[in-house]
């Protein structure tokens, strides 16, 4: 220990004495470990651990799949076998979201609550923070309504009163008790605000068709996901009978939540073990120049018996310091950067994500951290202090004023190669990203986004119990908003284009043979007012559109979009033509197109081949309690936002309104992750560029010092300039043409591994990787000019004389 200590301080004197080196390194250091530290902690929180449920190992998700939908809701015959026959899971628990109204004495508000199956919170393994949890026979028709809260409406809404335990509240106009409120950190599932309980249906085993529900379950002490994967594939058989296609499947619940931004997270977390990687070659490269400036100092102590681990050991003790600083400098960084990207993300959105609130430094990130500052250590401090510990004295003397040898000169060119590949790894991915975003963007979306005011608000059953009273309250909704000041038109809709949520349904066409098991068709499909079109300029293409007449007593009618039609009907004649896309009870439900629309990019970009295939249907003709409204305005749409409000109010005071925005928002937060991958990705690449340019110009830099013997000697000897130029460059151009051969090899594989975030753009793009790879070479040659300039402007008699 005292000798650590006395190698520490010896390590802080020395450092200090090169305070230029020092700070370099520290700050190169900061930018490397700040940046792994900013991303795992998104990472950490967001997948490594986004539940604090006990044993969360043991938690599991059963999904059900097909070809065309990957995730899907289960039967209730799935969940009933689910409680009945898989014996892998020490407990299960159904559940299905529940959008709904919170009235009372105050201003209404719409929830997102989530009806369970009792035995939810003890699968689990968390109780209530105040008062109980549900109760085995709650959900019965004849038992009292009850309702657990979140901790976070529980404080926002009833100013966390803890007489609200007993009290009544109302809820979609039905009145439910309050039995319990959730501990703050309960956030399963997304962005639940409370919990009710749910009945089951009585005869499940016979329900494989209608897919309503998820399912948690708890897998048995010693048991492993693969045997309660081996159990559920025991179903297939039988539901191959009943629901073709279907298959049903579990997942870890630490990966509940969106794939692509899985993806994503791990893609920037990629990419910043290569900032650190840039940036520990960086340094080592600075430590390797040090250790020859000082190799002096260490022969004398060798010579005064000082062993070579001794030695080793002072030189990985000033390079641990230096991590240490290093990691210092980044947590500050990290504590900007986990700031400004959490305020980049609006906290409707944000409250979707699991574990999005407790995205922060805390004792994991930090030991992270400490990880990363450890291992930077090594990387960049081992070889340089081994090389510099075996220095000779006799050696040191045969080349005093002679340059370093060889080897040392071999190891600055590798690092400095592995600098310029892993700089053009990111620049690559950062360019496929940009070229990927801009299609994005520049993709035609099929409507107009531009002073488009957009709400949402949902009509409860109890007082809107059939879909003639949801038409007569649109009806007169649409109408008053119409004539408000500044109101071009207004529509309903049960999704918007690129919004949060969207709805499938498998298609047949009349007349064609059913899709094998497995191979159904999935299409979007959306509930329209007859304005929708005219107020989202989206055009007809064929055919007519919906008018008032389409209604209940009329017969069933669709519009479709133009590539579905023409995918479908490839020769023509789209609109007369009969489709379906629900059956009851087996027979499909046949609906006339009557028109073909223009394509509109429905859900997210790049969600899949099926992005423009859409069908509509007359809201007259369909219930949908859940409504969006759409107001194109003749100017700023937010500004019309109070005067909806107040008529709203006034046809229905408890009507709450949500998602408020203008359309050209929508549209943005849809694109916030793919936004986020190439901000960060071009920050990322950029210093990774910035920092191999310092280091080439370092290994020239110091390889033209080195050689001023030798160059004044070739200069006296008749040497001309451009053969010093061609000297100097090829000290460079050796090691840049090696870290960009090797950069390519890398490029291909990380575009490969990417390739689900992006959109229009193939992973192997030659003119990318090309253009990347000349890029980086201009940057080497750039960064040899300085080096290039001093050497050119050596004296030969100066240079001999110093000798």
């Amino acid at each position: 220990m005292d000798s650590f200590l006395q190698d520490m301080r010896y390590a802080v004197r020395g450092l200090l004495r090169d305070r230029g080196f020092t700070f370099v390194a520290i700050l190169t250091l900061a930018l490397g470990i700040g940046a792994n530290t900013v991303i795992f902690s998104f990472l950490d929180a967001l997948m490594l651990r986004p539940f604090d449920f006990p044993a969360l190992d043991r938690l599991v998700f059963v999904v059900e799949s097909t070809p065309g939908y990957a995730r899907n809701q289960l039967s209730a015959a799935v969940v009933d076998e689910l409680h009945r026959e898989a014996r892998a899971l020490e407990r299960v628990s159904a559940f299905q979201s529940w959008d709904l109204n919170l009235t009372g004495n105050t201003e209404p508000e719409r929830l997102l609550g989530y009806r369970v199956t009792p035995d939810f919170f003890g699968v689990l393994g968390v109780g209530p923070a105040l008062g109980r949890a549900l109760q085995p026979d709650e959900g019965r028709a004849e038992r009292e309504r009850v309702v657990v809260l979140s901790h976070a409406l529980w404080e926002r809404r009833f100013g966390a009163d803890p007489a609200m335990v007993g009290r009544s509240v109302t809820l979609d106009g039905e009145p439910y008790t309050v039995v319990g409120v959730m501990p703050p950190d309960f956030r399963f599932p997304k962005a639940a605000q409370l919990w009710v309980p749910l009945e089951l249906p009585a005869r499940a085993e016979a329900m494989w068709s209608e897919h309503a529900y998820q399912a948690v379950g708890r897998l048995k002490e010693g048991l492993s996901l693969q045997s309660l994967r081996s159990q559920l594939a025991l179903l297939e058989p039988r539901m191959a009978l009943e629901d073709p296609g279907h298959r049903v499947s579990a997942l870890p619940l630490r990966e509940y939540g969106d794939a692509p931004i899985r993806l994503m997270l791990w893609v920037l977390m990629a990419a910043t073990v290569l900032v650190l990687g840039v940036a520990c070659a960086n340094v080592g490269g600075m430590q390797l120049a040090r250790a020859a400036r000082r190799s002096q100092e260490m022969a004398i102590r060798g010579a005064l018996g000082a062993s070579q681990g001794r030695l080793a050991r002072q030189l990985l003790t000033e390079s641990l310091l230096l991590a240490l600083l290093g990691a210092m400098g980044g947590l500050l960084l990290a504590v900007w950067g986990i700031n400004l990207m959490r305020a980049g993300v609006p906290a409707d959105v944000g409250r979707f994500v699991p574990g999005w609130n407790r995205v922060g430094l805390d004792a994991r990130v930090l030991g992270f951290t400490l990880v990363v500052a450890v291992s930077a250590t090594l990387a960049f401090g081992l070889a340089p202090a081994l090389r510099a510990s075996r220095v000779q004295p006799a050696d040191v003397m045969r080349r005093e004023g002679r340059g370093g040898g060889t080897g040392r000169q071999r190891l600055r060119q590798m690092l400095v190669a592995s600098q310029l590949a892993f700089a053009l790894v990111l620049t690559v991915c950062a360019a496929l990203n940009a070229r990927s975003f801009a299609s994005m963007m520049d993709a035609p979306a099929g409507f107009e986004r531009e002073r488009l005011l957009t709400l949402k608000f949902g009509m409860s059953e109890r007082r809107y119990p059939d879909n003639a009273s949801v038409v007569r309250f649109l009806d007169e909704a649409l109408a008053r908003l119409g004539t408000l000041p500044g109101v071009r038109g207004v529509a309903g809709t049960s999704s918007l284009p690129l919004g949060p949520s969207w709805s499938r349904g498998t298609l047949e066409v009349e007349g064609e043979a059913l899709a094998a098991p497995g191979n159904a068709r999935y299409v979007f499909y959306q509930v329209v007012t007859e304005d929708y079109f005219r107020v989202m300029s989206i055009p007809l293409r064929e055919g007519a559109g919906f008018t008032a007449q389409d209604g209940a007593d009329a017969p069933l009618t669709v519009l479709i979009s133009h590539s579905l039609a023409r995918s479908r009907f490839p020769e023509g004649g789209a609109v007369g033509r009969r489709i379906a896309l629900a059956s009851v009870d087996g027979k499909p439900v046949w609906r006339t197109v009557k028109g073909v629309v223009a394509d509109v990019q429905v859900a997210t970009f790049g969600s899949g081949a099926g992005d423009f295939a859409a069908v509509y249907l007359p809201q007259r003709q369909e219930t949908t309690r859940d409504v969006y409204l759409a107001l194109r305005t003749m100017g700023e749409p937010l500004g019309l936002a109070p005067s909806v409000r107040r008529l709203i109010a006034e046809l229905d005071p408890e009507l709450p309104l949500t998602s408020v925005k203008p359309m050209r928002q929508v549209v943005d937060e849809t694109l916030l992750a793919p936004r986020y991958a190439v901000v960060l990705l071009l920050i990322f690449a950029g210093v990774a560029l910035i920092l191999s340019a310092v280091g080439v110009y370092g290994v020239i830099a110091y390889g033209v010092t080195q050689r001023t013997h030798e160059i004044g000697v070739r200069m006296a000897l008749g040497a001309r300039s451009a053969d010093v130029v061609w000297m100097v460059m090829r000290q460079g151009l050796r090691p840049t043409l090696i870290g960009v051969a090797l950069g390519l090899l890398g490029a291909v594989a990380a575009a490969r591994g990417m390739s689900g975030l992006l959109y229009g753009v193939r992973p192997f793009e030659p003119l990318i990787f090309t253009t990347m790879a000349l890029f980086l070479i201009v940057v080497a040659v750039l960064a040899t000019l300085i080096p290039m300039r001093h050497a050119l402007r050596v004296d030969p008699i100066v240079a001999l004389r110093a000798e």
